[in-house]
């Protein structure tokens, strides 16, 4: 049971943060190099078109999650299918069934907590954390994904060229742009064109998300990340989460099951937090 525990735990706080996803691989790619001399809309045209194109990704692979001087990783499988659901299941070691499962839509955020039988659901445009973000379904499916956004919106078109301030630092281009408020979104862009970091910072809310992008590889003609670092700050306190997957499927055809059993009983998400990390 403390094992489920731990599982479930890994789940919230992920869930809590808004982590990312990643892979590993043994055949990296040497990346990084001498920036070329380009134009403003240049820089951010060829980040764009360095992007995977994809109509599904799965795999399986691990969540690993630290804090402090406290670490938990369990079994887990991601499904994308673009545009429409955004999964991550989580596994009881060894067994295989499922413990807990997210599932994010462009409407919904659903947990089914199966160890307690109870269920979170709840509209993604009245989530307050991700109002602190000015994030929708599409900028987290970005992350996912290793992509270019802009806040708020689903696509980064032409006349949005002209939202990011482009700078060049230590061999890196720098794409910036704003949210609403305090909101502050960075991307770092290394000679390949590929994103390699990603910090959203609000000063005001004392909140910072950084995603790092590193091992990319070449899979067919498709070049991705295969390990990502997401490392979170929230009023001080910090967590650390490292997200592999054994082998990255695209374009393969599966079915994303998003039902919620009839008997489970729905909980705020306070209370299914609670429930795991003893919050009253």
């Amino acid at each position: 049971m403390k094992q489920y525990k731990n599982i479930a735990t890994v789940l919230i706080v992920m869930f809590s943060l808004l982590l990312v996803s990643g892979c590993k691989s043994k055949k990296t790619l040497t990346t990084g190099g001498e920036l070329a001399k380009k134009t403003h809309k240049e820089v951010v045209a060829d980040a764009l078109k360095s992007e995977i194109n994809f109509r599904t990704i799965t795999s399986k692979g691990s969540i690993e999650l630290k804090s402090g001087s406290s670490s938990n990783k369990v079994p887990a499988v991601f499904k994308i299918i673009k545009d429409s659901v955004l999964q991550v299941s989580l596994r009881i070691p060894i067994i295989g069934g499922e413990a807990l499962r997210m599932d994010m839509t462009p409407e919904n955020i659903v947990i089914i907590d199966r160890i307690k039988k109870q269920y979170f659901s709840e509209n993604f445009k009245d989530s307050e954390f991700l109002k602190q973000l000015d994030f929708n379904f599409y900028n987290l499916q970005a992350l996912f994904t290793n992509k270019l956004f802009v806040p708020g919106k689903q696509e980064v078109e032409y006349n949005d060229y002209n939202n990011f301030v482009v700078n060049v630092a230590n061999d890196l281009y720098m794409l910036q742009t704003k949210g609403k408020g305090s909101l502050s979104y960075n991307f770092a862009v290394d000679a390949t064109d590929h994103i390699v970091s990603t910090l959203i910072y609000n000063e005001k809310q004392n909140l910072s998300l950084q995603w790092s992008y590193m091992d990319f590889i070449k899979d067919n003609n498709l070049i991705y990340p295969t390990s990502m670092q997401a490392k979170i700050e929230v009023v001080k306190k910090r967590a650390d989460i490292n997200i592999s997957y054994n082998k990255l499927e695209i374009d393969k055809d599966f079915s994303v099951d998003t039902s919620i059993p009839s008997k489970y009983a729905k909980v705020s998400f306070k209370d299914l937090l609670g429930s795991y990390l003893n919050l009253k």
